[in-house]
C-alpha cells in the first residue's frame, strides 16, 4: 500500500466532526470457512477494531447478528458492493429479530468511489477559483498537491480506485484481505480530502467562494451525519 498523504495540521476537522466509519464484509475466513469481517476505522482513517465470526453464526444466531449490528450501528458504512451489503445487513436484522422498516440503513451508506469522485470535482472548484483570482493578481500562484489526482478518467468500480491509491490487496484469508484492502483505501481517501480542504486555511478567498472545511466528502459525511441518528432497537 502506499503511504498516506502528508498534510499540514487541520484543527478544523476535529475527530469529533466526523465519527468513524465501518466496514462489513463476507467471505472465506480460516480454513475456508465463509465468514462475517467488521472492521472500524477512525475519523483518521486508522483501523480501530475488527471482528471475524463465521457466517453460520452471525446469520444463525440471534445474539450474534445484534453483536454484529451493534458494530455498524451509528457509523457510515463503506458500500464498496452496494447490493450484496444491504442482503448482508438485511439476514443480520432477520436473525437478530429486529424490527425495522425496509431500507433502514441506506441512509448510513456511502459509496468510496462517489466519495473520490467529489473529492475529484472540489479540486476542480478551487482550481477554477485560484485561476480567476490569478487573472487580477499576479502574486497568486497555482495549486499544487502533494498527491495528484487524475480528473480525466471515469472511475466505475472499486478496483479502479484502489489503482489510483496504489493499494494493493492486503495479506490475510480472502475476507480480511478485503475488508482490510477497503478500510486502507478509506484511509487514503480521508488523507487526500484534508489536503484538499486545507487550502480553504491556507488561501482565504477560496475560503469566502467555498465556505470552511469540511471533514469528509458530502455523501460520506451525510452518512455519518444520518447514521449519528440511527439507533437500533437492540
Amino acid at each position: 500500500m502506499a503511504d498516506p498523504v502528508e498534510v499540514e495540521p487541520f484543527e478544523e476537522l476535529a475527530a469529533l466532526w466526523a465519527p468513524g466509519s465501518a466496514v462489513l464484509c463476507v467471505g472465506s475466513g480460516n480454513d475456508d470457512v465463509e465468514s462475517v469481517a467488521t472492521w472500524h476505522v477512525s475519523p483518521a482513517g486508522e483501523p480501530t477494531g475488527a471482528w471475524i465470526v463465521p457466517a453460520d453464526e452471525a446469520f444463525g444466531s440471534e445474539d450474534v447478528a445484534r453483536r454484529i449490528l451493534t458494530f455498524v450501528e451509528r457509523r457510515a458504512i463503506a458500500a464498496v458492493h452496494s447490493q450484496d451489503l444491504q442482503n448482508w445487513l438485511e439476514r443480520l436484522t432477520t436473525t437478530a429479530k429486529v424490527d425495522v422498516e425496509d431500507g433502514w440503513l441506506k441512509r448510513q451508506l456511502f459509496s468510496p468511489v462517489d466519495a473520490f469522485r467529489e473529492t475529484v470535482e472540489r479540486r476542480r472548484q478551487f482550481g477554477r477559483t485560484v485561476e480567476t483570482t490569478r487573472e487580477s493578481s499576479k502574486t497568486i500562484t497555482a495549486l499544487e498537491w502533494t498527491h495528484d489526482l487524475p480528473d480525466d478518467t471515469e472511475f466505475r468500480d472499486f478496483a479502479s480506485l484502489q489503482g489510483v491509491a496504489h493499494i494493493s490487496a492486503a495479506p490475510g484469508t480472502p475476507v480480511v484481505s478485503e475488508v482490510l484492502s477497503i478500510a486502507r483505501t478509506l484511509r487514503w481517501l480521508v488523507s487526500v480530502w484534508a489536503e484538499t480542504e486545507q487550502v480553504k486555511n491556507r488561501r482565504r478567498y477560496v475560503r469566502a467562494e467555498h465556505g470552511d472545511p469540511e471533514p469528509l466528502p458530502p455523501q460520506w459525511l451525510a452518512a455519518v451525519q444520518s447514521a449519528n441518528t440511527n439507533r437500533l432497537p437492540l
